[in-house]
């Protein structure tokens, strides 16, 4: 049982270090999209992390891990090819 609370309270500091980090990325003087490359590593991080450990899916069979991730790619792809609008002010 206290390898169960080591591992979360490990995962629980990674977790705070990583949103510390992502506070911290507003106040670096890079591009806009520089800092959502950055927001959205960090976001994919803290998700892994969060899946893994607190939805035990740790212990999962790798066929079924690789069915739940396959999606986030494709978001990671949609959002980057939306961060070209960025500079646009489209009027509606």
């Amino acid at each position: 049982m206290d390898d169960h609370k080591k591992l979360y309270i490990k995962n629980a500091i990674y977790l705070t270090v990583l949103t510390v980090l992502e506070v911290g990325v507003s106040y670096l003087e890079i591009s806009q999209m520089g800092q959502i490359v950055l927001l959205l590593a960090f976001a994919a991080t803290k998700m892994m992390l969060v899946a893994m450990i607190y939805m035990h899916l740790r212990y999962e069979t790798k066929a079924l891990k690789r069915i739940l991730f396959v999606p986030i790619p494709a978001g990671i792809l949609f959002t980057v090819a939306l961060m070209y609008d960025i500079p646009f002010r489209w009027v509606v």
